[in-house]
């Protein structure tokens, strides 16, 4: 059966390297894991692809709002050691938007993040 496990707490005391790392060692237990970001900086997904992923309201707007054009892998993206995963943003910061002007091209609808990281 599914364990769910949520990090919270203020700003910078490393909940997204403390969720990414648990992830890790999940999978490295042979656990299938899904990660969801709730971050406008998208740090625990980024730290895990290696790529700034799309939100799953970003990929919802590339199709106008028709989920049924979308398939789990528009929005669904493999991690280090078969981590699943998703995006779901949060409140825009300052920092995070001048982050998005420079996005990398590899994420884009039809390739968004598929490319698998290198480490």
């Amino acid at each position: 059966s599914a364990k769910v496990f949520a990090v919270y707490g203020k700003g910078g005391i490393g909940k997204s390297t403390t969720s990414s790392n648990l992830s890790v060692a999940f999978s490295k237990l042979g656990k299938r894991v899904l990660q969801i970001g709730c971050d406008p900086k998208h740090d625990s997904t980024f730290t895990l692809t290696k790529a700034l992923c799309p939100t799953v309201i970003d990929v919802l707007e590339s199709v106008d709002f028709h989920p049924e054009e979308l398939r789990v892998e528009d929005f669904v993206f493999e991690g280090y050691n078969g981590v699943q995963c998703v995006e779901a943003g949060g409140r825009p910061v300052p920092a995070a938007a001048a982050m998005w002007s420079v996005r990398p091209s590899s994420c884009s609808r039809s390739t968004i993040c598929s490319k698998t990281p290198t480490w």
